[in-house]
């Protein structure tokens, strides 16, 4: 789905939502992850709501990519 660089996040809807997951993540190389869970993000974005503005910016941006995606898919280009 997307190849994310360095200060880049993933998962971010498990903390809003129980749903199953809709994808895997693989590391294509030497990676250092944080896990994050939902206390410890609401106490995080509680002392800095900046925090939350910018997962929810991003996730905005990858809403509109996914959506031209699927209107060049339905497109046929």
């Amino acid at each position: 789905l997307a190849v994310l660089g360095e200060r880049e996040f993933f998962g971010e809807m498990a903390i809003f939502e129980r749903e199953v997951r809709m994808a895997t993540v693989r590391a294509l190389g030497p990676v250092r992850v944080l896990t994050v869970d939902k206390k410890t993000f609401l106490r995080r974005v509680h002392k800095d709501p900046s925090l939350a503005y910018h997962i929810v910016q991003t996730m905005s941006q990858r809403i509109r990519e996914l959506d031209a995606e699927v209107a060049r898919l339905r497109s046929g280009k």
